[in-house]
């Protein structure tokens, strides 16, 4: 399996409007037939940083949800307000 480590900080006055836009782009992610698995979560000590965990089938899965239409539209909304962005791939090995 194809494995994606995401972290994403916006400022933390916009970390509410973020977060819900979040929770709507991992059920969007999971309707994927590739998507095994999409978790987000909202750091505790850091406001305004949420860590992305994502599983796909293959690489190939990983291409068609980069290249899906809801997720232009989630760069469109998150590239104004993204401040950090932090991306780790690899092979799950347990």
């Amino acid at each position: 399996m194809y494995v994606v480590a995401v972290n994403l900080v916006v400022d933390a006055k916009d970390a509410d409007a973020f977060a819900d836009r979040l929770k709507q782009h991992a059920k969007n992610s999971l309707t994927q037939s590739g998507c095994l698995g999409f978790s987000v979560s909202a750091d505790h000590d850091a406001p305004g940083s949420f860590h992305l965990w994502e599983v796909y089938k293959d690489a190939a899965a990983f291409e068609e949800h980069k290249n899906a239409d809801f997720m232009a539209d989630f760069r469109d909304f998150s590239g104004p307000l993204v401040k950090n962005r932090v991306l780790a791939t690899g092979d799950q090995i347990a």
